[in-house]
């Protein structure tokens, strides 16, 4: 009920390569995280050839039967795959790829023909809603339909290469859960990857109740790989993984009704009334008469838990000294 989604985001880290690429894959596996996350990359639905980063863009284009190779080596042991795309062809080439969903980033957030192919074509669809001013988020999620709605995943986070801690602003998380009830949510975490803040932040996102976290796998921060920056290596992100889960399940079931222990908890620490004197049948309690108390029984729907119900009444059984009062003996 309350597992997190891990997504191991390799990102733009395989820089093309099939061998990075591969051995990106094999680390994010041994890592149990729920699914490994891809840009699936078209320079030119991306940017224009004279766009800065263009060279890098075209050089992240990968043939088809090595993406078709990485997804089955993913998806054979359980693990979900997803692609960011930037277009429709990306779109279209991550369906024939057979992915378990895809990821819209700030990027294409105003790329509403890309949205709505995304919802039809895919069962998950995270959108991207980091850098996005409230207004145009309303405008996006306004008067969708259950059905699509329940695909839909809203990421909030932003990558400032890392993004500093005080920045992080996880109210924005909160107040999006807040705005938009309906939708599952989901975290972003861009926190510099060779600080503790990568394994803590993450653990108070929790506390605002994501669905989803996403963090950025590299094989090792020491080779600076792309997107190295916020990036565990799969040793340390299998410790994240182990740290999420330890902690996942402290959140309980959505319900203010008492757990078995809690009752037994309620059950050792609550008084009920014990009589100070030895009544006989028909005499009245007084104030000075009774006290609340714990006792060596515990609890039980007969028990009696305010003092002041029982001042004034007439006891109907005899009862000892320092025994409980009862229902049904007053």
């Amino acid at each position: 009920m309350n597992k997190i989604e891990i997504i191991a985001e390799i990102a733009q880290g395989f820089e093309g390569s099939e061998k990075l690429s591969q051995l990106l894959t094999k680390g994010a596996i041994s890592t149990n995280a729920d699914a490994v996350k891809f840009q699936l990359v078209i320079a030119d639905e991306l940017a224009t050839a004279d766009y800065e980063h263009y060279p890098l863009f075209k050089s992240l284009e990968m043939k088809h039967n090595v993406w078709l190779e990485l997804c089955h080596s993913i998806q054979k042991h359980g693990m979900k795959v997803y692609f960011d795309v930037f277009g429709l062809l990306s779109l279209e080439i991550a369906h024939k790829l057979n992915a378990n969903g895809v990821k819209l980033s700030t990027t294409e957030f105003y790329n509403n023909k890309l949205f709505d192919a995304a919802v039809e074509k895919f069962d998950k669809v995270f959108l991207s809603v980091g850098g996005i001013p409230i207004e145009d988020i309303d405008k996006k999620l306004l008067d969708l339909n259950e059905e699509t709605i329940a695909k839909i995943c809203l990421m909030y986070g932003f990558q400032a290469e890392p993004t500093p801690l005080d920045q992080n602003n996880l109210n924005k998380l909160r107040l999006l859960k807040e705005r938009f009830p309906q939708f599952q949510n989901g975290f972003m975490d861009h926190s510099d990857g060779g600080t503790e803040d990568a394994f803590y932040l993450p653990l108070i996102a929790l506390g605002v109740g994501v669905n989803v976290i996403e963090k950025h796998i590299t094989l090792d921060r020491n080779l600076e790989i792309e997107d190295f920056v916020s990036g565990l290596s799969p040793v340390d992100f299998s410790k994240f993984v182990t740290l999420i889960r330890k902690y996942e399940s402290v959140f309980g079931d959505a319900s203010l009704t008492l757990t078995p222990l809690e009752e037994k908890y309620r059950n050792k620490a609550t008084k009920s009334v014990v009589a100070l004197r030895d009544f006989k049948i028909g005499e009245t309690i007084e104030e000075q008469d009774v006290a609340l108390k714990r006792t060596s029984k515990p609890l039980n729907e007969y028990s009696i838990l305010v003092l002041e119900s029982v001042v004034g009444k007439v006891i109907l059984e005899n009862v000892s000294k320092d025994v409980a009062i009862t229902r049904g003996q007053v």
